[in-house]
């Protein structure tokens, strides 16, 4: 496993082995456009969080997410948690058109949750780094006025909404492919919006699970990547690996410890860059 890393690391190459571990290396930064090859296949446009609920439905009692020391999270629980959440962000306001912060979280399980209830509620995402300068994440807030921010480590971030009595259901929504699914910003410098539709980044899944199918039985693990990418499995059936970042440790090592089928990674992360 190690080997395999690190020539996908030094060649950026694209290993794929059917039944054993599949290195998906493609750099992108988060946040980031997603970067469309050239077509041949049509795909009807549709919403980034619709199959994920559709698959939930599928399989409630499969393992949705999978954390460092192997406990899980069903696709029943985390589907209803994040109904909960969608629906409390939603009397804070949260609608198509929009925006929520997302900042970090000491449990990636809550982060994903909060992932999931802000595209379930129709608002775009806006992901907030703790470690950004003051001046800097000031100007991304006031660009996007966000109605709220769900995390840890910024001030005013709410690091957790009061669900009780919150419907665990699939909340209504007037959401469109064609609406905006996150706002991501580069590192660096005055700061530049880029914003990803829903149609944008739904295609961008299909085209990735065409090329490297996903299913019931795979477990992925995804590392420096946007977060709407970390929904792609779960509209597979698939289980979604999330590493602890309170725990330094090698990828081979998640691997075994938790059965990880597939890895998906930005070269900046293998290089430790």
């Amino acid at each position: 496993m190690e080997a395999v890393v690190r020539d996908a690391a030094r060649d950026a190459a694209l290993v794929g082995v059917r039944g054993a571990v599949r290195e998906l290396v493609r750099e992108e930064a988060l946040g980031a456009a997603p970067a469309l090859p050239r077509r041949t296949v049509s795909y009807p446009a549709t919403t980034l969080v619709g199959p994920v609920e559709a698959q939930a439905a599928r399989t409630p009692d499969a393992p949705a997410l999978v954390l460092a020391g192997g406990r899980t999270v069903r696709y029943r629980e985390l589907n209803a948690s994040a109904n909960r959440l969608a629906r409390a962000l939603a009397a804070r306001g949260a609608r198509p058109g929009t925006v929520v912060g997302l900042a970090g979280a000491r449990d990636p399980a809550e982060l994903l949750t909060a992932l999931l209830a802000v595209v379930k509620s129709g608002a775009a995402y806006l992901p907030l780094d703790p470690a950004d300068a003051p001046g800097r994440r000031d100007r991304l807030l006031a660009e996007n006025a966000p109605v709220c921010v769900l995390g840890e480590g910024v001030p005013g971030a709410l690091a957790g909404l009061d669900t009780d009595g919150e419907l665990p259901t699939d909340p209504p929504r007037a959401l469109t492919p064609h609406h905006l699914l996150c706002v991501g910003y580069g590192p660096g410098g005055r700061p530049t919006a880029v914003r990803v539709t829903h149609r944008e980044a739904d295609r961008r899944v299909r085209e990735l699970q065409a090329e490297h199918p996903l299913g019931p039985g795979d477990r992925v693990l995804q590392l420096g990547l946007p977060l709407w990418e970390f929904l792609w499995p779960l509209r597979t059936g698939a289980a979604l690996v999330l590493a602890d970042p309170r725990r330094e440790g090698e990828v081979g090592a998640l691997v075994r410890e938790l059965g990880v089928t597939a890895v998906r990674v930005a070269p900046a992360v293998l290089l430790g860059g």
